[in-house]
């Protein structure tokens, strides 16, 4: 109707057309999934043509848009907040609710987690002289991965990163 196809033509012919109009969906889904997420969209390859590395690519996006969800977003809800509204700040009180103090099991605990974990593995390669060595370093950097870890899972909601611009009931 518009006059874009020539008489008997059929969207369906025209592949060029058809590809850059796919391409262009994806970038766009892209540049809103990084604003909204943190990270590129998902299955934008299956858009494109769906490949065993966008397959690879969408498990990592996922991995990353879990760990900012739970442990880096919170000023992203803040900002929201304040944008539109949800939030007024109080010119009286002089402290800032964004600035909240970590204890000191936020820095180290991840920290010593990753190490033991990755003692661990490294123990499972590099084996030792005998079986038995191997097996005791084995089980201790895997207790003190699991140790850590159940410590972190204890004091999950220490490691959230909430909002912190929460309206006070008045």
């Amino acid at each position: 109707r518009l006059g874009v196809l020539h008489v008997g033509q059929r969207i369906e012919e025209q592949a060029d057309f058809e590809k850059i109009y796919k391409n262009a969906w994806a970038d766009n889904a892209n540049a809103c999934a990084k604003q909204y997420a943190g990270t590129g969209a998902l299955k934008t390859d299956y858009t494109r043509q769906r490949t065993q590395w966008g397959l690879i690519m969408d498990g990592w996006n996922s991995l990353i848009r879990y760990y900012k969800n739970n442990f880096s977003d919170g000023f992203r809800q803040d900002a929201i907040d304040l944008f539109l509204g949800n939030y007024s700040v109080d010119e009286v009180e002089s402290a800032s609710p964004l600035h909240v103090k970590k204890d000191w099991k936020f820095l180290a605990l991840p920290i010593i987690m990753v190490v033991a974990f990755s003692m661990c593995i490294i123990c499972l390669l590099m084996a030792g002289d005998t079986w038995t060595e191997t097996l005791a370093y084995v089980l201790f950097w895997g207790s003190a991965s699991f140790g850590t870890f159940a410590i972190i899972l204890y004091n999950g909601k220490d490691f959230v990163d909430a909002p912190k611009l929460v309206q006070k009931e008045k």
